[in-house]
């Protein structure tokens, strides 16, 4: 670095490609003694046409830092109209290496950031802030750092360098929470196995999780440790926060089978179960007759099934997720041996579909193909014999955070983090191209790209229904323009019909996903939103963060499987309900639609001809039943959670009395959407919880079942029933459910609220309502 002023001889230094002795003037009589001042003067008059402003900056800064630090900070536009903002950056950088004084490194760094931090690359911006030194006591700029950083995290969310940063600096300022959700972002910008060990360490173990804990176990015939902290991000990113058992080495029989395991005291809720083919088969090293594979596959295969079976019956409902069989010996083993690798490949693949076939009798026991969840996120899984040999590992290394992932989509729905209605914009996410500038016959849809990746995406997009997925969109646009593509375009897969509720106008398309909400009467923290535009997403992350705003890849090639591999599009068991629900949110509609026709409410009920079916539950509808209590949030008087394991223990208990109802009107089936959980203790009977589909709110459904539950009490000769309600922030519509139909005020103990109703005071059956069935 160069003194500031003072006499110097000329350096030989590189400016691009002239050396700067080069770049001073021989006619300047201060050529040979101050080449500050030349380059200043170049910098503004730019006299000679090989020296460009970008150049004569990248001289300066190696010349004297400071004075080409003073340049850049000028409030100008001159500087952007002059110097193209990567020349700018590589000035700034330059600069900054040549100043020694930490404290005016950070000081002239923040200067920077501050001015450019909307406009920096990612990497640029990195090394500019490598430069801060907030740890640093010279330093007091903190609080502006913090601000600084934010700017660019907001703009590179995805860059660990400076997500590495932002986790310093949030902590620094005492930000916990800010710093955790950071570590999970962390955690998904760089997938290596050493990241997400870091960032399971960072993380604050006393710190609660907005929805809670869950306990995950693994067991498996391989060392597997390294899995865990990729499965504790995944389920981070939930916002659940796990708790995880890992079976010792190769015990996964014991510790399934024996009652006094470390399995059983740990108590899962959910478990994975990773056996190798080649840990049951180890002669698959050497050749093997098709005979002897076969026998040997037969063996393996009722070993993992009879173990799975053990666990359905020792944990009954607890989800248990089989990995399936993959090796590292299916290749051939010879130069000669290109038959026995077919050979080999098919008899894997046969292997797999029985293990499915045999465990498809276990309701809650899944299969996961491991290769395919890893192949789909463009990962190899090659072996890694060096890891097999030293460390018994089975899983190469880049594997494991797509099949911690994969464990994902078993979570979520299990802790009914699924979500109901996937929103979307319409230019460059349904189609290529702006249909208000190309027009209709102008944008990309069809069989070749640019276009094929959009009809492919379509078509995943509507088999969402058959999961109870519904669509929306929401853009901004003409709306004539953009409905003539959705009912008149020929590639069009998703017609207007597949939409349960669509908004096309210039509002913001936060009000628009408000209004969505409200149409379908589902809660904002259901809703999925897919747009191409990044500052689209970025405002409904700032304006609506309960709302899943995914992170769209660039290459629409990418659409499809960015929305396939989504946790919270996941169910664990598909009931009728799902399959038809599109379909009821048109009944919806037509019902709605209807009010115009009658003179008042109790008339217009009345013609909806509302049928209503009441039963104690059956193990046939525990998956819908375990599905309303992880999913009902609005109607929801205590939004108590029940597992299908714990439906199926409650449902044995004779302390309790669970009842479901269905419904149907004359526009069609509603299905199950209504249930009743009473505990009956020293002759006292307790709404343990009482809940219904929020499609059904005003139909009176709810008091048909209260009035089914008063019965069964009166007929097991009680005169009081105990209603409990715990609010919430969002179970408002349940708040009066019990006082309106003559419940009173009983006491609380803070959290719960307790009514009671002398059940000689109950309110009979509603008229409009035909119950078809009561069941004792």
């Amino acid at each position: 670095m160069l003194p500031r002023g003072g006499v110097v001889a000329p350096i030989p230094c590189q400016a691009g490609s002239l050396e700067i002795e080069t770049l001073i003037p021989s006619t300047d009589p201060q050529a040979n003694t101050d080449p500050v001042v030349a380059l200043r003067q170049m910098f503004r008059a730019t006299a000679r046409p090989e020296l460009s402003p970008s150049r004569a900056l990248a001289a300066l800064a190696i010349v004297d830092p400071f004075v080409a630090l003073e340049l850049l900070l000028v409030p100008s536009t001159e500087l952007r109209d002059r110097v193209p903002m990567n020349d700018l950056a590589r000035a700034a950088i330059a600069a900054l290496a040549g100043i020694e004084d930490s404290a005016s490194r950070s000081a002239f760094a923040m200067r920077v950031l501050e001015m450019y931090a909307d406009e920096l690359a990612s990497d640029a911006a990195t090394e500019i802030v490598a430069n801060v030194e907030i740890a640093n006591a010279k330093f007091t700029g903190v609080a502006a750092f913090e601000a600084v950083i934010k700017r660019l995290v907001k703009r590179f969310r995805a860059h660990p360098a400076l997500l590495r940063v932002a986790i310093e600096s949030a902590r620094a300022n005492g930000d916990a929470a800010r710093a955790d959700a950071l570590l999970t972002d962390l955690g998904f910008a760089d997938r290596s196995p050493a990241t997400a060990a870091l960032v399971r360490r960072g993380r604050d173990p006393a710190r609660p999780a907005p929805n809670g804990d869950i306990r995950i176990a693994i067991l498996s015939s391989y060392t597997i440790e390294g899995l865990v902290p990729h499965v504790d991000l995944a389920a981070r990113a939930l916002g659940l926060r796990p708790e995880v058992y890992v079976a010792p080495f190769n015990s996964w029989t014991r510790d399934i089978v024996d009652d006094a395991s470390g399995l059983r005291r740990f108590d899962p809720e959910i478990a994975f179960l990773a056996v190798a083919i080649d840990d049951l088969i180890p002669e698959l090293v050497s050749h093997l007759s098709p005979f002897e594979l076969a026998t040997a596959g037969d063996d393996a295969c009722e070993r993992v099934v009879g173990v799975a079976t053990a666990f359905a019956q020792r944990y009954p409902g607890i989800p248990l997720v089989v990995h399936g069989f993959h090796s590292a010996f299916a290749g051939p083993l010879g130069i000669m041996d290109g038959h026995a690798q077919i050979a080999r490949t098919q008899w894997l693949a046969s292997l797999n579909g029985t293990l499915s076939d045999q465990l498809r009798s276990l309701p809650t026991v899944y299969v996961l193909d491991v290769v395919a969840a890893a192949t789909a996120a463009g990962v190899a899984f090659a072996d890694n014999p060096k890891l097999r040999h030293l460390a018994a590992m089975r899983i190469p290394p880049p594997a494991l955070a797509p099949v911690a992932d994969a464990y994902a989509r078993y979570i979520a729905p299990l802790r009914g983090r699924s979500k109901k209605c996937v929103v979307l914009d319409l230019d460059n996410t349904l189609w290529s191209g702006v249909v208000g500038e190309d027009g209709k016959d102008g944008i990309h849809l069809g069989n070749t790209s640019p276009g094929s990746e959009f009809v492919e995406f379509q078509a995943f997009l509507k088999s969402l229904a058959a999961r109870g997925i519904l669509l929306a969109v929401n853009s901004k646009n003409n709306a004539e323009d953009a409905l003539d593509v959705i009912r008149t375009h020929e590639a069009m897969v998703l017609r207007e019909a597949d939409f349960s509720a669509v908004r096309i106008n210039w509002l913001p398309k936060s009000e628009n996903m408000l209004a969505i909400a409200r149409e379908l009467n589902i809660g904002v923290d259901a809703l999925v939103f897919v747009d191409d535009n990044p500052d689209e997403r970025e405002r409904m992350r700032q304006l609506l963060p309960q709302v899943l705003t995914v992170e769209m890849p660039r290459d629409p090639a990418l659409y499809r499987t960015t929305i396939e591999r989504l946790p919270e599009l996941q169910t664990l068991a598909v009931t009728a309900e799902d399959r038809d629900r599109a379909e009821r949110y048109r009944e919806i509609s037509l019902r709605e639609e209807s009010k115009t026709n009658v003179i008042d409410v109790e008339s217009y009920l009345a013609s909806l001809e509302i049928v209503v079916d009441i039963e104690p539950a059956t193990q046939a509808n525990f998956p819908r039943i375990a599905q309303l209590f992880a999913k009902t949030n609005q109607f929801n008087v205590t939004t108590r959670r029940y597992s299908a394991a714990d439906v199926a223990r409650l449902d044995s208990d004779p302390g309790c009395r669970i009842w479901t109802l269905r419904s149907r009107d004359r526009f069609g089936e509603h299905g199950l959407v209504a249930i009743a959980l009473v505990r009956i203790a020293n002759g006292t009977w307790t709404l343990d919880s009482f809940l219904m589909s929020c499609r059904v709110i005003g139909y009176g459904i709810e008091s048909a079942l209260l009035a089914y539950v008063c019965e069964r009490a009166l007929d097991a000769g009680v005169h009081e029933l105990v209603g409990e309600f715990a609010p919430t922030a969002k179970n408002a519509p349940a708040a009066e459910l019990y006082t309106s139909h003559g419940f009173v005020a009983a006491g609380d103990d803070g959290a719960t609220q307790r009514l009671r109703l002398k059940l000689a005071d109950a309110r009979a059956m509603p008229a409009w309502i035909r119950v078809s069935a009561h069941v004792a």
